[in-house]
Formats: C-alpha cells, sequence, structure tokens
C-alpha cells in the first residue's frame, strides 16, 4: 500500500507520509499500420516515445500532457498472431501528473480521449481518428519524492522498528523508486531479509541484522538509492555519476 495509507493505519508517525499525483492514462489504436513511419513531420519515427518537459510552453502542451508511447514498437511481440494489414499503430497519452496538483475534479472519458488526439496532432502530425480508445484515470498512482525523501525514509525506518521490532516491513513506490522494477525489487529484499531470520540460527548475527529490517534500512545503513558496480573500459562508473549530480545540485545525500 502506498506510504500514506501506511501511516493512516499503523500510525507510526507522520514520517510514511507522502504525497502522490493522478495520472489519465489515454490508449488509442488506429487502423494505418506502422502509422508513426507515415508521418510527414518526422518520417520514420520509431522507438520508445518521449516525455514532455515542462519547458514546453504552455501554448504547446494546453492539454497537460506528461508524454507518449508507442506501444507498438515497444511491444510488437503481443499480436505477433495478427495479420501485418490489420495490425494497425497503438499509441498511449498520459495526461495530468504534477499539472494537475490541486484539483478536484478532471477530464471525462471523452474529453480525455480528445486532448490525447489533440496531443498526437500538435506533435507529431497525426490527424487520422482512431478506431479505438479508452481514457482511465489513475488517481494517486504515482507518488512525489520531495527533496529530503531520502532523510524522511531513514527516520521511517527507525520508527517502524521502534514500533514493530522488525515485525512490519514495507515495500512498494512510496518508498524506495517508483518504477516495476524499483518495486520488484524491494519485494524481493524484503523476502529475503524474511527468510534469512527464519533460517538463521537463535542468536546469529544473520538473525540479529534480519529482525532489524523494515523494507527502509538502507537509507539508515548507507547509499540508499544508488547502484553499484565495476564498470567496463571507457564507462563512468555510476558512483562517479552521483557524485557529479549531487555537486550540481540534482539530489541529495543522506549523510
Amino acid at each position: 500500500m502506498p506510504s500514506s495509507a501506511t501511516a493512516a493505519v499503523l500510525n507510526p508517525t507522520a514520517a510514511l507520509s507522502s504525497t502522490s499525483v493522478t495520472v489519465c492514462v489515454v490508449n488509442l489504436y488506429f487502423r494505418t499500420p506502422h502509422l508513426l513511419r507515415t508521418l510527414a513531420k518526422y518520417p520514420n519515427l520509431s522507438g520508445f516515445g518521449y516525455l514532455i518537459p515542462r519547458s514546453v510552453p504552455f501554448h504547446e502542451n494546453p492539454e497537460r500532457a506528461l508524454g507518449v508511447i508507442f506501444d507498438s514498437d515497444i511491444s510488437p511481440d503481443l499480436w505477433s498472431d495478427v495479420p501485418a494489414a490489420t495490425l494497425g499503430t497503438r499509441l498511449t497519452v498520459m495526461l495530468g501528473g504534477h499539472w494537475w496538483d490541486g484539483w478536484t475534479s478532471f477530464p471525462s472519458e471523452a474529453e480525455a480521449v480528445d486532448m490525447a488526439t489533440a496531443v498526437l496532432y500538435r506533435h507529431l502530425g497525426i490527424s487520422e481518428e482512431p478506431a479505438a480508445a479508452m481514457a482511465t484515470l489513475q488517481a494517486d498512482c504515482i507518488p512525489q519524492y520531495k527533496v529530503g525523501h531520502s532523510a524522511q525514509m531513514g527516520r521511517a525506518h527507525t520508527e517502524l522498528l521502534n514500533a514493530f521490532g522488525g515485525r512490519l516491513r514495507v515495500a512498494g513506490s512510496s518508498y524506495t523508486g517508483v518504477g516495476v522494477n524499483d518495486c520488484l525489487r524491494a519485494a524481493y529484499d524484503v523476502v529475503q531479509g524474511l527468510r534469512d531470520g527464519v533460517s538463521a540460527p537463535q542468536g546469529s548475527k544473520k538473525r540479529e541484522m534480519s529482525a532489524k529490517r523494515t523494507g527502509l534500512e538502507r537509507f539508515a545503513w548507507g547509499r540508499p538509492m544508488a547502484l553499484t558496480g565495476r564498470p567496463g573500459p571507457g564507462l563512468i562508473d555510476i558512483v562517479e555519476l552521483e557524485r557529479g549530480a549531487v555537486e550540481q545540485g540534482f539530489f541529495e545525500v543522506n549523510k
């Protein structure tokens, strides 16, 4: 569950509270196969898609879109049994997010579809009407990490440990990363920590360390959200990359 729900139900302290944004996901299907390869504005366009930064002027993004995903490009195998002539093109447009902060009402499904097609026309020059479209409002779906998140999670670890003595552990996008891979890794680490505690002999160091896990222990134990590894020839070490980002003020380090 999100950290705000954890805090509301268990209420160790306010350290687990967080904010999230609402996103409307609009899925569109066009009958033209490989539609992105036929655009006059961007010939032979392909790839994962694109995100729209805050720096884009409002007149170029009045729909408050976050980005577009080229579904047909990133998951072609999903329709491998469909004849190429009838395959069509699938796109996803994401609306809202931080642009909708403070909003209490949101576009209807029909309005969201119109907004998504307007985005595709303005940015990519797609004028074809979608043969099928569906808009889904995902309320509070993306947690927002604010400055000080690492320190906040470090405090939450201590509070969970004091309140529940290692019997409660958390995992999810509110804590250690908003992506699917981050959530899967966090869940794996929680289960691995539980298994270590059960299998280790009573009184052993491994069992003692397992009892101090909450799913947030990395924030208190050091280097909470950095990858480590030995770089190949000519590559930048991730630690060096992180150090440069810190020096330029992109994020803070929990000391």
